[in-house]
């Protein structure tokens, strides 16, 4: 949300004069631990809209964690499915590299 934030208003005020002189300044504002600017911001927006929100904050994340584990298992039954093809593939591969490596030198020596 942050970047989307910010590439809307750098788009839309970037032709101020010392729009990023002011930008850098409130990077310093939330960075600095004297201002304790970042602590500000999170106690006066974020908290409050979090805490409004936690539920279902907590249900979307469980979603996404149950559909992260369903994801997994598929690719790992397809890596499964896929992964024996792949290793005889890869063997022929290597057999047939070494064959042609081995005609080769004998082509050279005689």
């Amino acid at each position: 949300m942050p970047t989307v934030v910010e590439r809307f208003v750098d788009w839309t005020v970037s032709w101020l004069p010392m729009y990023g002189d002011a930008k850098m300044l409130v990077v310093i504002y939330l960075w600095h631990p004297s201002t304790r600017g970042a602590g500000h911001v999170y106690d006066g927006f974020l908290h409050p809209l979090v805490a409004w929100h936690e539920a279902d904050i907590d249900r979307g994340l469980l979603e996404l964690k149950a559909r992260a584990r369903d994801m997994t298992a598929s690719q790992l039954k397809a890596a499964a499915a896929i992964g024996p093809v792949w290793l005889v593939e890869a063997a022929r591969y290597v057999s047939s590299q070494m064959q042609a490596m081995r005609s080769g030198r004998e082509g050279a020596t005689h």
